[in-house]
């Protein structure tokens, strides 16, 4: 009998801290794949949207960088459905959230250090399953001044964006938070958004 009286206030216990301990916050993601691939173009699957005037900085229009290698690169290979969906680096956040996940935003082939302000550098994602390294690198090579990859795995890619948008949304809800992360978040969940549509 004490031991049935013990377990049952250790389990009231358990369910009254488990009450109080905060809720974990599930980034926002759609009912299913399937409704999410009914409210994308089914041309984001296949093709990484061109960077447009938006991010061009008016002090510096040249279309060359300060090593004469493009600010925009020219498209290259197409995703595959359901296997490879194309991303810019920037689609994942600010390189000092990604803690390594994508490696730097400037070219792979430079140490970096070295550019001006103004340069900006093309880098590519993409996001993959069911895919080998050497399969990924043979459809989307990183060619020096002419193409750069970075590759992350479908889950790599959604574990760390839920881990961001959790960490985000916790910092917006601080009452004291002078920053806006709304815009951040919105660009995170819009990226997870196509990569469920697109790899389901």
């Amino acid at each position: 009998m004490m031991r049935w009286l013990a377990l049952g206030i250790l389990l009231s216990g358990c369910r009254e801290r488990a009450a109080d301990a905060p809720k974990p916050v599930v980034a926002a993601s759609p009912a299913s794949p399937t409704a999410a691939a009914a409210r994308l173009d089914p041309l984001r699957c296949l093709e990484l949207p061109p960077r447009g005037a938006e991010g061009a900085n008016p002090d510096w229009p040249s279309p060359r960088n300060s090593d004469g290698t493009l600010k925009r690169l020219p498209p290259g290979a197409p995703g595959e459905a359901g296997y490879t969906v194309l991303f810019h680096h920037d689609d994942f956040g600010a390189p000092s959230m990604q803690l390594g996940l994508l490696g730097s935003e400037w070219w792979s082939w430079e140490a970096g250090g070295s550019f001006e302000p103004g340069d900006a550098f093309d880098v590519r994602v993409v996001v993959y399953r069911e895919r080998t390294r050497e399969a990924l690198e043979a459809r989307f090579p990183t060619v020096k001044a002419k193409s750069d990859y970075r590759f992350v795995s479908r889950a790599e890619a959604l574990g760390y964006l839920d881990r961001e948008i959790v960490e985000l949304l916790g910092y917006q809800a601080q009452p004291d938070e002078e920053y806006d992360w709304r815009p951040t978040i919105r660009e995170l969940e819009a990226t997870r958004r196509v990569i469920v549509a697109c790899l389901p």
